[in-house]
């Protein structure tokens, strides 16, 4: 699987509500756009070595998901279930 498909599917798989609208290869990197229910979008920048391991080792996926999760975190608003 190439990177950005890696990169959108993990996207969705850690928030549901959220997308990769644009991933951009620079230098070494990988500049990711999310956007989710808020209308913002949050950028991150993933180092090229860090995403060709995480789609070949379990802890390596960890750490990218964990980054890309705080980038969701910021455009995904809670919903309230109703209790207050």
């Amino acid at each position: 699987m190439d990177a950005e498909s890696f990169l959108k599917n993990l996207v969705t798989e850690i928030e549901p509500n959220a997308t990769v609208v644009g991933v951009e290869q620079r230098e070494g990197a990988y500049h990711v756009s999310v956007a989710g229910t808020t209308g913002v979008v949050a950028k991150c920048e993933l180092p090229r070595d860090q995403v060709a391991a995480a789609q070949q080792a379990n802890d390596a996926r960890r750490r990218v998901a964990s980054t890309l999760k705080r980038c969701a975190d910021d455009v995904v608003a809670p919903v309230s279930d109703g209790r207050n």
